[in-house]
């Protein structure tokens, strides 16, 4: 019995790996005459030709980061990425220093808020956006406010109530630790957090745990990997992280 759950396991993984590895590209964004034919998240396997018209612009994640498609035009999503893919290989490492999360984080240009800051790795949870969060075994969760520059207070609990853990962010702080030690993160369980200024605007997440050898460094696969499990904030980190990395 063992070795058969074992084998199904394993076929599991292997699905869910193969299929990622499926998508040469993967749409963020569209808008045009022609952006209902790749809305977000469509994948688009390899030799895949995106069709433009005159004002059409998509903006897909490959394998090395973002790209932008403007029409009129035909564009082959063929396997040419000439770009460096270290950026995507650095979002998708496992977090275990906290410090590295204030220290590297970036304006939001992107964004189009100069005072947004983005994140330095993925596997966090957004303080103000419900869904889930995608974290891989055995790695620290952290929690994170895009906008960082005063101290603020936070609290945490479990959705269904609970121990309640208050938290604080010290000032141009955008990311602290999740505080293990007093409210232990755990897989499937949803938790609740506000700032203690606003109770009524609360986000809930749901913690989605991660094989870390299922983790690629691709950044088509593993944007499609979150969006696969339901992490769709943190593909929009990914995203928007990526289109601010320096060209190569």
């Amino acid at each position: 019995m063992r070795r058969r759950t074992l084998a199904a396991a394993g076929a599991f993984m292997a699905v869910a790996v193969s299929s990622a590895a499926l998508a040469q590209a993967v749409v963020v964004r569209s808008t045009g005459p022609t952006a209902v034919n790749y809305p977000k998240g469509k994948r688009l396997p390899a030799n895949a030709s995106v069709v433009l018209k005159a004002g059409d612009v998509v903006t897909v994640l490959d394998k090395a980061g973002t790209r932008v498609l403007k029409g009129a035009g035909s564009f082959v999503m063929d396997s040419a990425v000439n770009r460096d893919r270290g950026a995507a290989a650095l979002l998708a490492r496992s977090l275990s220093n906290p410090a590295s999360v204030r220290a590297g984080a970036v304006r939001g240009a992107a964004s189009g808020d100069p005072d947004v800051v983005l994140p330095v790795s993925i596997w966090i949870a957004d303080t103000v956006q419900d869904g889930n969060v995608c974290v891989p075994r055995g790695s620290d969760l952290y929690l994170w406010r895009s906008k960082a520059e005063a101290r603020s207070f936070t609290w945490l609990t479990e959705s269904e109530g609970g121990e309640m853990v208050r938290m604080q962010w010290p000032p141009k702080t955008a990311g602290i630790a999740w505080p293990k030690t007093m409210l232990a993160p755990q897989e499937g369980r949803t938790y609740r957090i506000y700032d203690e200024t606003t109770p009524d605007k609360a986000a809930e997440f749901r913690i989605v745990t991660l094989e870390p050898e299922a983790v690629p460094a691709d950044a088509a696969a593993l944007g499609t990997l979150l969006l696969d499990n339901g992490c769709k904030a943190q593909f929009e980190w990914l995203a928007e992280v990526l289109a601010e990395a320096p060209a190569e």
